[in-house]
């Protein structure tokens, strides 16, 4: 069933963007590890190149300027990575304006926190988490905050971060984690 006032090649598109936007985002966060090398930016070119023919729509340019993101932080480029992510912020800014924000392959808030987080600059991320705390309340956002309190020696922060997820149906590893930091904080 189509939602009021939208057409069908609309939807499709849409899924489209969320579609390509995935396939981005998991191509450069896989990268990260190995800090992007030319080589290897194949999966990542090709989903940049099919946004770019979706461009029109404000959802493949959040997308694709999310993905670059990613990929400068990738390749500990810090600089560039803060300008894609203002732009980034820009456009979830304009979507929020006509609809709903922004959601690939991120929400804006967790997006920024994750990237931060990834090249080391905690305080940063920690605002970021904590508004994506306020703003969706995810448990990847939860999670985020936790793990960044945690690198800032917060523990109390991290504790509460992870006890507002322990009740959260979270990946096997993501539970593992969140169950061994709350038996330290009984501690």
């Amino acid at each position: 069933m189509l939602a009021p006032g939208v057409s069908l090649q609309a939807q499709s598109a849409d899924s489209e963007v969320a579609r390509v936007a995935r396939e981005g985002w998991l191509a450069v966060r896989a990268l990260a590890p190995i800090g992007a090398p030319r080589d290897r930016l194949g999966p990542v070119n090709r989903a940049l190149e099919r946004l770019d023919a979706l461009i029109v729509q404000v959802e493949a340019r959040y997308a694709d300027a999310a993905i670059r993101a990613g990929l400068a932080a990738a390749q500990e480029e810090r600089d560039e990575m803060a300008v894609y992510l203002e732009h980034a912020r820009a456009l979830s800014n304009q979507m929020a304006l006509i609809g709903p924000p922004a959601k690939w392959p991120l929400p804006i808030d967790e997006l920024e926190g994750e990237l931060w987080f990834e090249v080391d600059r905690f305080l940063p991320a920690r605002d970021a988490y904590e508004r994506a705390t306020k703003v969706t309340g995810s448990p990847r956002a939860w999670l985020g905050l936790a793990r960044v309190s945690d690198r800032l020696r917060d523990t109390a922060a991290a504790c509460a971060a992870y006890r507002a997820i322990a009740a959260a149906s979270l990946e096997p590893v993501e539970q593992t984690e969140v169950d061994a930091y709350l038996l330290r904080c009984k501690k």
